[in-house]
């Protein structure tokens, strides 16, 4: 794992070795934007801040991130809202093929290592990369800022680093919440659909699931502040929709929140990989194989 850069104070700048509630920490900023990542935790994003407005787009749940402890290992013991990459498979615990797949896959749960690729006041870049256990696959994650930009780009390569045919649901778990989410927030949806508006606390919540041709996405509050998630529709062609406005007091959030989830994902929800596999959703890698995706986030202000 490498370290090394210059330390600045301006422009594009990286800082590294950090620790945040016992969990390493690496934060990418600029003039415009601030994003902190945790490769100590399956480089979960647990903050999106937009300076000029100091609006930070990242949402936690009411109990927020903990410190790992022996007796709360799943993913919803551990789940602190944000932005999670997940991987290799979208359901609960289960087996397949023989092997025991965690609860929303294990790169969300597992370290990642991390290495800095540019560090200029014009540009920063940093690679995390994840070896997993359950399937012979290497992610690699890059990150990326630009000066003038108030958001940043990832660029992935999954590689299957075996002679077997691989079989993997693979995406992303963004959410946002107050106080940027706000009553009145307009969603724009990606293929021409209405927008959606945000309704008051206690509305009641809802799931859905939209096959997406183009992929992108807005949110903008009624301030004018929002943010856009462009993303390969091609590799992610389903967007899960997901609101909790604390109408429900079932667990696991208890009427305690106000949020919405719009996850792109490789395929629909399944209670198996192999459900997704059997339906034709499951991506296919060859021997020796490997996919490439990317995924933007802009701030609109």
């Amino acid at each position: 794992m490498s370290h090394l850069h210059n330390d600045r104070n301006y422009g594009c700048r990286i800082k590294t070795e950090l620790v945040y509630k016992g969990y390493s920490m690496v934060v990418l900023e600029n003039e415009h934007f601030r994003l902190s990542i945790l490769p100590g935790k399956g480089t979960d994003i647990i903050e999106l801040l937009h300076k000029k407005t100091d609006t930070d787009f990242n949402w936690f749940t009411y109990l927020g991130l903990r410190k790992k402890e022996a007796a709360f290992t799943s993913f919803q013991m551990q789940y602190e809202g944000g932005w999670q990459e997940i991987l290799p498979n979208l359901s609960g615990e289960h087996l397949h093929n023989g092997v025991k797949l965690e609860a929303y896959g294990e790169v969300s749960l597992s370290e990642w290592s991390y290495s800095i690729v540019k560090d200029d006041p014009e540009e920063i870049a940093v690679k995390f990369e994840n070896n997993l256990r359950s399937m012979p696959l290497r992610i690699e994650k890059l990150i990326s800022m630009r000066n003038d930009q108030a958001g940043f780009d990832i660029q992935e390569t999954l590689y299957n680093t075996s002679t077997a045919i691989i079989m993997l649901d693979w995406g992303h778990h963004i959410t946002f919440g107050s106080p940027f989410l706000q009553p009145g927030t307009r969603i724009e949806l990606p293929d021409s659909r209405d927008a959606y508006r945000v309704p008051e606390p206690k509305s009641p919540g809802g799931f859905e699931v939209f096959p997406c041709d183009i992929g992108s996405y807005r949110l903008i509050n009624p301030q004018g502040i929002g943010a856009e998630i462009k993303w390969d529709a091609g590799v992610w062609p389903y967007l899960w929709f997901w609101r909790d406005y604390g109408e429900s007091t079932a667990a696991p959030y208890y009427g305690k929140h106000f949020n919405v989830g719009l996850e792109v994902f490789s395929s629909p929800p399944a209670s198996l990989l192999q459900d997704n596999v059997i339906k034709g959703t499951a991506i296919c890698l060859p021997p020796m194989g490997e996919k490439h995706a990317s995924i933007n986030f802009s701030v609109i202000n």
